[in-house]
Parts: structure tokens; C-alpha cells; sequence
């Protein structure tokens, strides 16, 4: 086997031979480290990625359920076989609909009875500060009745 080369003593093929044999390790150890450090960056950044795409997914199927729950309240409470169907159309429409008699008695807060405990915010219009800030609590806690009254005027 003539064509056998010994390569024992010389440096590998494209090898700084300038280079002593604890400097290569140091420097092997150093590309190992960034290596790792950088495929660690890596897979962080497509976790949070991941987090970010589930915390959007999630979010938006709570928008659909909420939306879902909303039309079929809709549409339990505001069949054509009940007898308040025109009421969402008047809602939703731009239009004088509580000065008309007919929808007043829905929309009257003054017709309401207010229990003796009720601890809810009382409110004046024009609204001051003080009642914007208890009509928030109000929101928080569903008790809106005389701001839908005033919403129209």
C-alpha cells in the first residue's frame, strides 16, 4: 500500500499549526459555550413566543365564548315569539325611543324601587367626578339603571 500517507505529527487539514494544544482547547470550550448559550437563547425565545401565541389564542376564544353567550341571550330573550322582540331593534337604532310612552316604563330609572339597603352609587346629572368614579364601581357591579335612561339625551 504505497499510497498510504502518514499525517501523524501534522496538523489537521486547515488546522493553525501556530496553535499549542491548551489554546485549542480553551478556544473549543469557548465556541461550546456561545454554542450553548445561543441554542439556550433560542429556545427561550420560541417559548415566549409560544406563551405569547397562547395567551392570544386564549384570549380571543374568551371574546368568541363571550360573544357566543351573548347572542344566544339574544336570541332566548328576544324571539319573535316574545313580547318584548322589538326592543333590541329600538335599541339599536338611532332614534328618540325613550321619550316615546311605550318604552319609557323599560327605561324609566324612576319607576325603579331602590330598597332601603341598596348601597349602590346615586348619581346626578351632569355627572361630576365623584360620580363618574361611582359610576365605574357601578359597571363593576352591574348597577346602571339611571345611566341607561340618560344615555339618549
Amino acid at each position: 500500500t504505497g499510497s498510504h500517507v502518514s499525517t501523524r505529527g501534522m496538523p489537521a487539514p486547515g488546522a493553525d499549526p501556530g496553535l499549542s494544544r491548551p489554546t485549542a482547547m480553551r478556544a473549543a470550550l469557548l465556541i461550546q459555550r456561545w454554542y450553548r448559550q445561543y441554542v439556550a437563547r433560542l429556545e427561550m425565545r420560541r417559548r415566549c413566543t409560544w406563551n405569547i401565541f397562547q395567551s392570544i389564542e386564549y384570549a380571543g376564544e374568551q371574546d368568541q365564548i363571550k360573544l357566543y353567550h351573548f347572542f344566544g341571550f339574544l336570541m332566548d330573550h328576544f324571539t319573535p315569539a316574545s313580547c318584548e322582540r322589538n326592543l333590541i331593534s329600538h335599541i339599536f337604532r338611532e332614534n328618540d325611543f325613550c321619550r316615546d310612552a311605550e318604552w319609557e316604563r323599560y327605561f324609566c330609572c324612576k319607576s325603579i324601587e331602590v330598597p332601603d339597603g341598596y348601597s349602590g352609587p346615586h348619581l346626578s346629572f351632569p355627572m361630576t367626578l365623584c360620580g363618574v368614579s361611582q359610576l365605574v364601581e357601578a359597571f363593576k357591579h352591574k348597577q346602571v339603571g339611571s345611566l341607561l335612561h340618560e344615555a339618549p339625551r
